[in-house]
């Protein structure tokens, strides 16, 4: 088996780990990839993430890492978490060798979450496991927000910003703010706001092949928009941003499926 690696940066504890988890996989016989800032640090060669050709790649961080690997890779990714909280992960290095020995045994299933295509007027941006959010760039400056469901207009809203979220996601940001919490099997999409000037104002969970349109309202005040916390710009006045499933699913190694005993474990 062809196996990837990419490490957080920066990261001593992850390079012991990944050099422990290569060793054994190299002694049953796998061929080992290593994406080049993860190598350099191991003074080894490395590829560019975009060109891992790994039929696996283990991604050893936290869930930033993980979300960081999604959107350069198109093979599954089994993330081993040395983060705070490791949501997307249910391996950890004390349990990493046993995974890696049911992996050898195949042992294991590809897990497909939903991920969020988000195109701003016409130019698509990076497809979102957990969420995209618009919000303001200054700190309590409230902005106006026209939210449509199709062809259906759902409410203009003052609020600090909005997020849509995935099933994935819902355990993240949106959760925050109030939003609801969605088994991963799910097929929706969620909106949720921060901070509204509302008392009336909930998350909305909608169907999954619905189209999400967000209008900024505001005239000469800019936002900033921002797929899994990673990249960011700005968006302003007459920006339409509109949100879907995206036709490219994230893709897990899973060696089981209880989303709700991670919830138990991670979500006290």
């Amino acid at each position: 088996m062809k196996i990837g690696f990419v490490s957080r940066p920066e990261c001593p504890r992850c390079i012991d780990v990944i050099s422990s988890l290569r060793d054994y996989l190299i002694s049953e016989g796998n061929d080992i990839i290593l994406e080049r800032s993860t190598a350099a640090e191991m003074k080894l060669d490395g590829e560019n993430i975009e060109d891992l050709d790994a039929e696996i790649i283990i991604t050893v961080g936290g869930d930033g890492t993980a979300l960081w690997t999604l959107k350069k890779v198109k093979a599954a990714i089994l993330p081993v978490n040395l983060g705070s909280l490791g949501f997307l992960s249910e391996v950890n290095p004390n349990n990493a060798l046993q995974a890696l020995s049911r992996l050898m045994r195949g042992e294991f299933k590809i897990e497909e979450r939903a991920r969020i295509k988000t195109v701003l007027n016409s130019r698509r941006m990076a497809d979102s496991v957990n969420e995209v959010v618009i919000k303001t760039i200054k700190t309590s400056k409230i902005r106006w927000f026209g939210i449509y469901l199709d062809n259906d207009f759902i409410h203009n809203i003052r609020a600090d910003g909005i997020i849509i979220a995935t099933p994935t996601g819902s355990t993240s940001y949106s959760l925050s703010v109030g939003g609801p919490i969605l088994d991963p099997k799910v097929k929706g999409l969620i909106i949720s706001h921060i901070a509204p000037f509302s008392l009336n104002v909930r998350s909305i969970v909608v169907p999954s092949e619905s189209t999400i349109r967000v209008k900024i309202l505001d005239k000469n005040k800019n936002l900033e928009m921002s797929m899994d916390g990673q990249e960011a710009m700005e968006v302003g006045y007459h920006d339409e941003i509109t949100f879907t499933e995206s036709e490219r699913p994230a893709r897990f190694v899973r060696f089981s499926s209880d989303f709700y005993k991670n919830m138990r474990e991670k979500m006290p």
